[in-house]
């Protein structure tokens, strides 16, 4: 529109109208009632995607708490000491248990220190680095045999004539040093007493050898059972300094250029896994490039290096046959005694004492503590009344974004919404809907307390949670924790892959003939885990991504996977939140709807401008056609003047 044309509003030749006035008048009468109901289209539109983003907020927030939830579990642990402490790790595995703990050594990495270097940037000259794992020995052991009484051992050297024993049936224990477990090497010479001839030779921690303290015990298997060794001789001996390389982990080699200093060097040995590597200040002006391994016995590093002749200096870093000059703490593992049994671990993180619980060790002790696992029925409720509180709230939002009232001007922003009503539906069919897959028994919500109001609403009646909390544990991880399971004790069922399979009972078959199984008549792939033990895979049909590790031969069984009715809200609430969910899709739709409004608004302008130029020439026209008669009135005018004046 054009600004007020104060010239025809003065115009005396013409009608005198002010012209500009009256046609941005018309144009608003014809334009406005339009444009008013466009805007309130838009208003509305935009009440609605605001509407979406409340909903979309306290969904997240429902999100949030149902992944707290997840895997809440139903046992507690305790530890008697501060230091030493246990938590649950894996709430599927866990139950009640008491145990007295008592540790003795903590798992240790070994440590190098190559030292005497001017500056970080000092050359150490080329070449390559080649690292081994596994465990160093040093110097020679000796120990006596409580079961020969009468004679010592030497290293090396041949026992007399051992004193007669029976005590342990017929069986032979032999004891070394544990720190010379790989090299030290039994052998057994004599007769037993029907005269048979025996002989036997163990190097090493054969199968057979346990661990107690800081010695090594061997049954000798020989001898056969209720005969006493008469005669013969014990030999012990090992090496003065060896390295027995472990098997279970990979070497490594790594290069280094022409150039290179401890810096460097640093950099690239701690790029290897098992390793870590820096350079320190030690203050007196030089610096030390520091070599640690991983934690366990077995985790020990051995450096073999092949420098270049013509850039020499890298060969200072080589412990292929020595490593004594350089260490400065051996590894080890931690030494441990569970209800007075004797165990060593590789790492001071165990997760395989406890099924379903992790001890983490800080420090030794000087007598046992006691662990515990009890039943931890108030995390449990509060977990549960978390979930109830938040799903209630969400539900009165989408109740209250989606109300119909009798008076029309009350009715919630999406009242005829029809995808925010579905989610209200599908939250309440997922709460009240059956839970399949926790052994051969269907479970409901309900069972763990959880009722359903008129309205919709839930609560939890208490007395019915703490029965079946303490009675029935299946009805507890329908709830909170997806499981696998199985009908035979000698079928261990886990994830093979991060896709889920539908929950539910399948019929596990295994075909001794041909090592083959099938699930649900699907044939299973099969593989070797790290502990060496054999494997049947699902990788279609529903089962797809269920494992079963069978710990001895099991013809058919039954397998299980439920998906807890937290996992079920978890992973709808997430397809709904998702960028291509439902929720995000109503957005898209209430902006390009605003986007349409706004063309609609743009044509009603152009509508404008187009009724301003029509009536603009309109009254142009008026204005010459008054002004034209005026000229002529007052030409008429002034002729009668001059006639009347003749």
């Amino acid at each position: 529109m054009s600004s007020v044309d104060y010239v025809s509003a003065i115009n005396t030749k013409g009608s005198g109208l002010n012209i500009t006035q009256i046609v941005e008048s018309l144009v608003e009468a014809e334009t406005k009632p339009k444009k008013d109901l466009v805007d309130k289209k838009i208003e509305g539109k935009n009440l609605d995607i605001s509407s979406i983003g409340q909903l979309t907020s306290e969904i997240n927030t429902l999100q949030t708490s149902l992944n707290g939830l997840a895997n809440t579990p139903r046992f507690k642990a305790s530890s008697g000491s501060t230091a030493n402490t246990i938590s649950v790790s894996d709430v599927s595995k866990a139950k009640k248990f008491n145990s007295d703990v008592n540790v003795s050594s903590l798992a240790t990495p070994q440590t190098l220190e190559f030292s005497g270097y001017a500056l970080p940037t000092t050359s150490i000259g080329s070449g390559t680095i080649t690292i081994d794992f596994g465990q160093w020995f040093s110097g020679a052991s000796t120990d006596a045999d409580s079961l020969f009484s009468s004679a010592s051992i030497a290293a090396n050297t041949s026992l007399g004539t051992p004193t007669p024993h029976n005590s342990l049936g017929g069986k032979i224990t032999l004891l070394s040093e544990a720190e010379n477990l790989s090299s030290t090497k039994f052998t057994i010479v004599g007769t037993d007493m029907a005269g048979n001839s025996i002989t036997e030779e163990i190097t090493g921690p054969t199968l057979g050898a346990t661990s107690t303290g800081s010695k090594v015990f061997k049954t000798v298997t020989s001898i056969t059972p209720d005969t006493t060794v008469v005669g013969g001789q014990v030999t012990v001996g090992h090496s003065a300094v060896t390295f027995g390389p472990n098997s279970a982990k990979t070497s490594s080699t790594i290069s280094i250029a022409s150039g290179s200093n401890i810096t460097s060097v640093a950099n690239s040995l701690d790029s290897i896994t098992g390793v870590s590597a820096n350079v320190i200040n030690k203050g007196d002006g030089t610096y030390s490039l520091v070599v640690r391994s991983d934690l366990g016995l077995n985790s020990a590093i051995r450096m073999t290096v092949s420098e270049n002749s013509g850039d020499p200096g890298l060969s200072a870093l080589d412990t292929n046959s020595d490593n004594s000059s350089h260490q400065t703490s051996a590894s080890s593992d931690a030494s441990l005694t569970v209800d007075g049994v004797t165990l060593n671990r590789s790492s001071n993180s165990i997760s395989d004492l406890f099924d379903g619980y992790t001890l983490s060790l800080t420090a030794t002790t000087s007598s046992a503590f006691r662990v515990s696992a009890s039943l931890d029925e108030a995390t449990a409720l509060a977990n549960f009344k978390t979930f109830v509180e938040s799903f209630n709230k969400t539900r009165t939002m989408i109740e209250d974004l989606t109300k119909v009232a009798e008076n029309p001007d009350d009715n919630g922003p999406l009242s005829d919404d029809i995808t925010v009503k579905n989610i209200k539906q599908q939250l309440n069919k997922i709460v009240n809907g059956k839970l399949v897959g926790f052994g051969s028994k269907d479970y409901y919500a309900s069972q763990l307390g959880l009722q359903t109001s008129r309205d919709g609403s839930l609560s939890i009646n208490e007395a019915e949670f703490k029965k079946n909390f303490a009675s029935d544990s299946k009805a507890f991880d329908a709830i909170f924790n997806s499981s696998y399971s199985s009908s035979s004790p000698f079928l261990s069922v886990s994830s093979n892959s991060n896709l889920k399979p539908v929950s539910g009972s399948y019929s596990f078959v295994f075909n001794s003939g041909s090592s083959t199984a099938t699930l649900n008549g699907l044939t299973m792939t099969s593989g070797i885990d790290s502990d060496g033990n054999t494997f049947y895979a699902s990788t279609s049909g529903d089962g797809t991504g269920i494992r079963v590790t069978p710990s001895q031969t099991v013809d058919s069984a039954f397998v299980f996977y439920g998906e807890s009715l937290v996992e079920k809200l978890t992973k709808y609430t997430g397809k709904i939140l998702a960028s291509s969910g439902d929720l995000a899709k109503k957005e898209i739709e209430f902006n390009e709807k605003i986007a349409d409004f706004n063309l609609e608004l743009d044509d009603i302008d152009s509508l404008g401008e187009t009724l301003e130029k029509r009536y603009r020439k309109q009254f142009t026209a008026m204005e010459a056609a008054i002004s034209s008669l005026k000229n002529t009135g007052e030409f008429m005018t002034n002729l009668m003047d001059s006639f009347n004046k003749d």
